[in-house]
């Protein structure tokens, strides 16, 4: 039931190019030429979207990865985040329909610089770099091509991709998750194209998955080449919290593969054993074999999953900027990302870090807006991650707007440092009523403050909307909205290092969390198939797009109502906590220890629903 070529020797050679490939490659100007129009002819392992639902074999996918796919229920695709969404590479290429590939070289010295492939299925453009270039760091966007780099090893192209999107490896819930990386090899023999593909995934994979498939190259360039779609209401009248999924053990099509092919429920539920020949002695006995089929079907007992993901943060005492896109740039390195709008008036900036790095960020904004003021500070939380530089930055800014207005008839130093906005309850929270101690610093308080709905302004020749989200991480979380470029920062809201956290102390609750999300994607437009378009900055964690945060909803959906299920049926919270409804995404968010663990998310989830909706009360300013 093996997928793929020879799997011993060739593994070994993949592995080793991935290996070197994750390294700056040198520059290439010539080997074999894969341009023209292809058309897939043989496939070795399922890639398109012929496949039937419960059919895993020679997936050598993990415990996560299996009950991804079990509880993935089909009417997922009707939602609008899928509908429409790119194939990763090797469905694309393994899936069928027509391929084009092109070079593109330099024109005046005819130095490759890309070779670019083009797939009719959701018209998925691929550009493979070729002039040496190093791959980008962990903060930057991902999407559904990935970033690839190749380079040749005699007669063959081998290609290394990273910073891909989760996607299906297989169009029945066999999942790829954000973390994967691809190795690839392209080898021409006249004109027929061999091609092998290798994915390596800690977060759904147990072992490297390999496949393999033939093109032909057509002697006449085909006519069909597009892939029209749009999304829209496929479902009138479900809610966007709704999130189509099955229970554990209660796939309706389960048995429909193994039935209609007569063999044993476990031939057909994947993992590292079916793809080894050991496995057909395993199946002889029928009595064992379906046991222990019944028995992947429920997440195992024992110790929980922790995040396999690889942590986007440098950690390396620096501050990085990353262009993000129209006038924004992300600034990394400080706890928590830090946004900036930059233009003719000045800097605005979206939350200010930890503030150990204070002086680097500060210097770092400089370099961007040169003698302009940094004007205004937005906090999305009053949490120390977000507004822990306040202090310095407000000290080494200043607003214009303010002096010789009628504010300053009533503050004599208005203006000297930088405007502070957020929610009320920001302030209300980092402050004190007099007499008491507060808990920071007065300058690094929030000086421009509103109640309810939204705060708005027109900066830089863009208008700025700062959106409150009550209850959700929070009772004073907002995300801000650039408009011309496209842009929003989050905050807490979406964080694609752990699952969210919700501080309950603090007004926070998971339906609160779940409607902000909801906000957001109200806002937001892919530019193609689920990729670009409005781009997000999570409070931490990589540049993203709307793509990620619906993800990010389905997860909660999801496992909201796992909980939910259990409490109904009366569970009380250890049997909840103990029943690892987590499990297909702890590989990607979990934690069993720091200040914010998968047991403390699933406590939150629990006490906001045993809590109910937050009866919201007017926030009042206390000063």
């Amino acid at each position: 039931m093996k997928s793929g070529l020879g799997a011993g020797a060739l593994l070994a050679v993949i592995l080793t190019a991935g290996g070197v490939f994750g390294q700056v490659a040198a520059t290439q100007t010539s080997g074999i030429d894969i341009s023209g129009s292809w058309t897939t002819i043989a496939e070795t392992g399922v890639g398109g979207a012929m496949v039937m639902l419960t059919d895993y074999g020679g997936v050598p996918f993990n415990e996560a990865g299996r009950l991804y796919a079990l509880t993935w229920d089909p009417s997922r695709w009707t939602s609008r985040q899928q509908q429409c969404m790119q194939y990763e590479p090797t469905r694309l290429l393994h899936g069928g329909g027509n391929d084009r590939f092109w070079e593109d070289r330099d024109p005046f010295t005819q130095r490759l610089i890309d070779i670019k492939m083009y797939g009719q299925i959701t018209e998925g453009t691929r550009t493979i770099w070729m002039d040496g270039r190093p791959h980008p760091p962990a903060y930057a966007k991902h999407s559904f091509p990935g970033f690839s780099t190749g380079k040749y090893e005699g007669n063959v192209l081998t290609v290394y991709t990273t910073h891909l999107k989760r996607n299906y490896i297989r169009t029945n819930g066999v999942a790829m998750s954000d973390q994967a990386t691809l190795v690839e090899h392209f080898m021409r023999h006249g004109e027929i194209l061999a091609y092998t593909s290798v994915i390596t995934d800690p977060v759904y994979l147990a072992e490297p998955l390999i496949r393999t498939s033939l093109f032909r190259r057509n002697d006449r360039d085909p006519d069909a080449w597009l892939y029209a779609c749009d999304d829209g209401e496929q479902i009138i009248g479900r809610a966007p919290d709704q999130v189509p999924a099955y229970p554990f053990g209660a796939n309706p099509y389960l048995r429909e593969y193994a039935d209609k092919y007569k063999i044993p429920l476990l031939g057909a539920m994947g993992g590292v054993e079916s793809e080894y020949p050991e496995m057909v002695a395993k199946l002889r006995d029928r009595q064992s074999a379906e046991a222990a089929a019944k028995a992947v079907l429920f997440p195992a007992a024992g110790p929980q999953q922790t995040s396999k993901a690889v942590d986007p943060d440098p950690h390396d005492g620096e501050i990085h900027v990353l262009p993000v896109q129209g006038d924004i740039y992300m600034l990394v390195g400080d706890g928590g990302n830090i946004v900036v709008q930059t233009g003719e008036q000045g800097a605005l900036v979206v939350d200010t870090g930890t503030g150990k790095l204070i002086d680097k960020t500060v210097a770092a904004i400089r370099k961007l807006i040169g003698d302009k003021p940094i004007q205004f500070v937005i906090n999305t939380s009053f949490h120390a991650d977000h507004t822990g530089g306040n202090a310095k930055m407000w000290e080494s800014g200043s607003d214009p707007s303010l002096p010789g207005s009628f504010f300053s008839g009533s503050n004599p130093y208005v203006g000297l440092g930088a405007t502070i906005i957020a929610h009320q309850n920001v302030q209300t929270r980092m402050s004190a009523p007099t007499g008491k101690v507060a808990p920071t610093d007065s300058q690094s308080w929030p000086t421009d403050t509103f109640l309810e709905g939204r705060r708005r302004k027109y900066y830089n020749d863009e208008a700025v909307e700062v959106l409150w989200m009550p209850n959700a991480s929070t009772d004073g979380d907002s995300f801000v909205h650039f408009r011309r470029s496209d842009v929003i920062v989050t905050g807490d809201l979406f964080d694609t290092t752990r699952y969210p956290f919700i501080d309950m102390k603090n007004g926070g609750s998971l339906q609160g969390l779940i409607a902000a999300l909801n906000t957001i994607l109200e806002r937001t437009v892919y530019q193609h198939d689920e990729d670009g378009g409005t781009l997000i900055v999570p409070g931490h964690g990589r540049v993203c797009d709307e793509f990620e945060v619906a993800e990010y909803r389905d997860m909660l959906v999801v496992i909201r109502d796992r909980v939910k299920a259990m409490m109904d049926k009366g569970a009380t919270l250890a049997q909840i906590q103990s029943a690892h409804l987590t499990v297909e995404y702890d590989p990607r968010y979990g934690a069993t220890s720091g200040p914010w663990t998968t047991d403390m998310f699933v406590e939150a989830i629990y006490t906001s629903l045993k809590n109910g909706p937050v009866k919201r009360a007017a926030a009042k300013n206390t000063q």
